[in-house]
């Protein structure tokens, strides 16, 4: 919709010719703001733990009393949202999210980063260092292994909405990468791609987003999974075991990964940079720190259930349905189905 607004609404218009032709209640199709992204997946993550509604022991759906809900951190290709309960008054009603599930009030905090997921991240990482030496085609990547070469053309660099070349590049240009494998310089050219000051007496995330202090326990899925996943991170280790693991993964040249790592070839060069901008986003973006960080569970699924916003669209849809009055739907007593069985069979006899 960015770069072709006319296009976008030509593909909507096929999606709703094509899904109209099913039999099916169509309602339309529509891009969800980056907000309801966030706030749907907390509402599947709390839905599939059990914290907005249980079944009790007395087999009725009851709202759970003593449960505090979870927030949700999700880290997407283009985008990354939080989402929780801060238990003070939201300041910036552009955060803000009311829901009325199952007879209960949430107030939530939600705030979607455009262009901070994985991917654009990245992109932008590398446009920034090519930035910085504009003037050769030799870019040296910290966060790419000691030994780890390969091309790029500007066409491919500079080719989204979040990465934005400072001149007209030529598209065919091809830049060769060279890792370094420095984790400091590392952490200090992903810190670039963030503002973490915030306004005179005002709590922000960055960005100079506001963002009341994290509070409860998270479920972090997604990226941010997938990430400390392979770094076998996911077992809620200290953050200076994750840390130092992740120092240690940095320092780690080439042909020691794929030696070690043979079947992960193709994003094994990119993991040390995205643990590291996950750590930057979590702490000095978020504002975790190591007291909160064991608040944090990084995990993929939930129930055994896959945690994204679906779910999460339907519950608050369908909730929104005012259910069918009690005596419309009542089950009858088996012996008046037995009675009424014997009546017919009777009565074709």
């Amino acid at each position: 919709r960015e770069q072709n607004s006319t296009k976008a609404e030509q593909v909507f218009a096929e999606v709703a010719k094509a899904i109209g032709e099913y039999p099916v209640d169509f309602r339309g199709a529509r891009i969800l703001t980056g907000n309801e992204e966030g706030s749907l997946g907390w509402i599947t993550v709390n839905y599939l733990l059990e914290t907005l509604v249980k079944f009790s022991f007395a087999e009725e759906w009851e709202h759970p009393q003593t449960t505090e809900v979870l927030g949700a951190l999700d880290l997407g290709g283009a985008s990354t949202q939080i989402t929780f309960q801060p238990g003070v008054t939201i300041e910036d009603k552009n955060t803000s999210v009311l829901f009325r599930l199952y007879g209960t009030n949430y107030s939530l905090y939600t705030h979607s980063y455009l262009c901070y997921g994985q991917t654009q991240a990245l992109k932008r990482l590398l446009a920034a260092l090519h930035q910085g030496s504009p003037s050769t085609p030799q870019i040296s990547h910290p966060c790419y292994p000691k030994g780890y070469r390969e091309n790029v053309t500007t066409a491919d660099l500079y080719s989204t909405p979040c990465v934005r070349a400072p001149s007209t590049p030529s598209p065919a240009q091809v830049l060769t990468v060279t890792g370094t494998g420095n984790p400091a310089e590392c952490r200090t050219a992903i810190q670039k791609l963030f503002n973490f000051s915030c306004g005179a007496n005002r709590t922000c995330g960055f960005n100079g987003v506001y963002q009341p202090p994290v509070r409860g326990q998270f479920f972090a899925f997604a990226g941010f999974y997938y990430t400390f996943h392979f770094l076998n991170l996911t077992s809620q280790q200290s953050l200076n075991d994750v840390n130092s693991t992740v120092e240690t993964f940095c320092k780690k040249n080439w042909t020691e990964l794929v030696e070690n790592f043979p079947q992960q070839k193709r994003y094994l060069h990119t993991y040390c940079s995205m643990a590291t901008y996950i750590l930057t986003l979590l702490l000095d973006g978020y504002k975790f720190n190591e007291l909160t960080w064991s608040n944090i569970r990084f995990s993929r699924q939930a129930a055994n259930t896959d945690i994204g916003w679906t779910l999460g669209f339907m519950l608050n849809f369908t909730n929104m349905i005012p259910a069918e009055a009690l005596e419309q739907v009542k089950g009858h007593q088996p012996s008046l189905w037995a009675g009424a069985v014997s009546f017919i069979v009777l009565a074709m006899v």
